[in-house]
C-alpha cells in the first residue's frame, strides 16, 4: 500500500492490539468453519448419493446453491448493512444460521438438503460488511496484508486438518449425518465465544462510524468509479470456480474412475489446504514486494488453469501430491489481492466495503459455477473427468482479466500524481 493511501486511512491505528487480533482471528475461524461445511461436502458426496440418490447435476446444484446464495447476497449486504455495527451483526448471523446446519444432518431428500444449505449460507452472508469494518476498526493500515495472511494461514490449517480427517471420521462413524451434527456443535461453541471476546474499538469506531454514516448517496457508485474492481473480481471468479469444482468432484472421480478409496482421497485432498499455509505466510510479503499489481492477478490465474487440468488428468496418486499442493500455493496472491481495494485512490471506507462485496460476489459466482458446470457436463457426457477439464479450461477468463488490470507500479502512480 503506498504512502498516500496510508495518509488517507480513516482510522489512526498504529499497531493492531491483542484484542484486535483475537477478534479478527475468531471471526476468521467462523468464516473458515462455514467454508468447511461446503468443502467437506465432496467427501460426504458418495455417502449422500447412496442415501438420497443424488445425481451429478444435483450434487453440483447442492454445492452451487451455497455459493450462488453468497454471490447474490454479498453485494446488497455490503451496501445495505455496512451501517450496522459488526459485533451484533455477526452474533445475529450465528444465532439465525446454526439451526440450519443441524437441519442438513436431518435432511431426507434432495429438496430439504438444498433448502437447509441455502438458508444456512444466507444467514452467514449478512456478515460480509463486518469483515471490512472490523479490519478498519482494529488494524493498522500497514498491517492489512499481514492480518489477512495470518488469517489465511489459520484458515488453511483448520481446513487441511479437517479435510484430511473427515473421510476417516465419516467412515468410522458410519454416517454422514453425524458429521454435520459434530460441525453444528463447533458452531454452537463459536456462538457462545463471540459475545465474550468481541468488542467494538472505542475511539476509532466512533470516528469510522461517523465517517461511514456521513457518506451520502448510493455506495454502489463505487462500482462505476473504480472499474479495476471488476477485473479483480473476474480473476477471483476463475480461481474460485476451479477450487470448488475440485473439492466437490475429485473424491468421486478418484473413487469411481481411479479406484482410490475415500480414506486415501481425503488426505490427498488435504494437500490442497496444506499448500495454502505458506500462501498465507507469503501473502503479506508479496503485497509489499510486487509493485506491478497486475502480476498478482494474471500469473496465479494462469497457474490455476494449468494445474487444474494436470490434476484431473494425472492417474498417479504420488504425482498428485505436488500438483495439488501447488494449486493451493497459487492462492499465495489472494491476501495481496484482497487489499487492492484499499489502494484505490480516493476510496472511502463504505466504498471499500462495497468493492470488497463485489469481489466476494464474483468469488461466490465462481464457487457456484464451478461445481454446477462440472456436474452438468459430467451428467451429459457420463464422465466427471470431462466435466472437470471443461471447467478448468474455461477459467482462462481470469488470465485475460488480470492482463487488463492497470499495470503501473505503486511508485509510478505516485510519481504521476505528483
Amino acid at each position: 500500500m503506498d504512502s498516500d493511501a496510508l495518509d488517507n486511512a480513516p482510522v489512526g491505528i498504529i499497531r493492531t492490539s491483542p484484542r484486535g487480533w483475537a477478534i479478527l482471528l475468531l471471526f476468521r475461524a467462523q468464516g473458515s468453519s462455514v467454508i468447511l461445511v461446503s468443502y467437506t461436502f465432496g467427501l460426504f458426496l458418495p455417502f449422500i448419493s447412496d442415501d438420497l440418490g443424488i445425481t451429478p447435476l444435483e450434487a453440483g446444484l447442492l454445492q452451487g446453491v451455497w455459493w450462488i446464495t453468497a454471490a447474490v447476497l454479498a453485494l446488497p449486504s455490503g451496501a445495505w448493512l455496512s451501517r450496522i455495527r459488526p459485533i451484533p451483526l455477526v452474533l445475529a448471523s450465528l444465532l439465525l444460521g446454526v439451526p440450519f446446519l443441524f437441519l442438513q444432518g436431518l435432511a431426507n431428500s434432495f429438496l430439504l438438503l438444498f433448502l437447509a444449505r441455502f438458508l444456512f449460507v444466507a444467514f452467514h452472508t449478512i456478515t460480509v460488511p463486518a469483515r471490512t469494518l472490523l479490519l478498519q476498526q482494529w488494524v493498522s493500515p500497514k498491517q492489512y496484508a499481514t492480518v489477512n495472511s495470518v488469517g489465511l494461514s489459520q484458515h488453511s490449517i483448520m481446513l487441511a486438518v479437517a479435510v484430511s480427517t473427515s473421510a476417516l471420521l465419516i467412515t468410522s462413524l458410519g454416517s454422514w449425518r453425524a458429521a454435520y451434527f459434530i460441525m453444528g456443535g463447533f458452531f454452537v461453541l463459536q456462538t457462545l465465544l463471540w459475545p465474550l471476546i468481541a468488542r467494538e474499538s472505542k475511539a476509532p469506531v466512533i470516528s469510522l462510524q461517523r465517517e461511514v454514516e456521513s457518506q451520502m448517496g448510493s455506495p454502489l457508485q463505487a462500482l462505476k468509479a473504480f472499474p479495476q474492481a471488476w477485473l479483480l473480481a473476474i480473476t477471483m471468479f476463475s480461481l474460485s470456480a476451479t477450487w470448488t469444482a475440485m473439492v466437490t468432484f475429485l473424491p468421486t472421480l478418484w473413487l469411481e474412475e481411479r479406484g482410490v478409496p475415500l480414506t486415501l482421497g481425503g488426505p490427498l485432498l488435504g494437500f490442497l489446504y496444506y499448500g495454502l499455509i505458506p500462501s498465507g505466510l507469503l501473502g503479506g510479503y508479496l503485497a509489499r514486494k510486487v509493485t506491478k499489481r497486475k502480476l498478482l492477478l494474471w500469473v496465479p490465474a494462469l497457474l490455476n488453469t494449468a494445474l487444474g487440468v494436470a490434476i484431473v488428468l494425472t492417474p498417479w496418486p504420488l504425482l498428485l501430491i505436488p500438483l495439488i499442493s501447488a494449486l493451493g500455493l497459487v492462492w499465495v496472491a489472494t491476501p495481496a489481492m484482497q487489499i487492492l481495494p484499499f489502494e484505490f485512490p480516493g476510496i472511502t471506507p463504505r466504498e471499500v466495503a462495497v468493492v470488497s462485496s463485489l469481489v466476494i460476489t464474483f468469488m461466490g459466482l465462481g464457487f457456484a459455477v464451478g461445481p454446477v458446470t462440472t456436474g452438468a457436463v459430467a451428467q451429459w457426457t457420463g464422465s466427471i473427468q470431462t466435466g472437470l477439464v471443461v471447467l478448468c479450461l474455461g477459467t482462462v477468463v481470469g488470465v485475460v482479466a488480470g492482463l487488463f488490470y492497470p499495470g503501473q507500479s505503486k511508485a509510478e502512480e505516485k510519481l504521476e500524481r505528483n
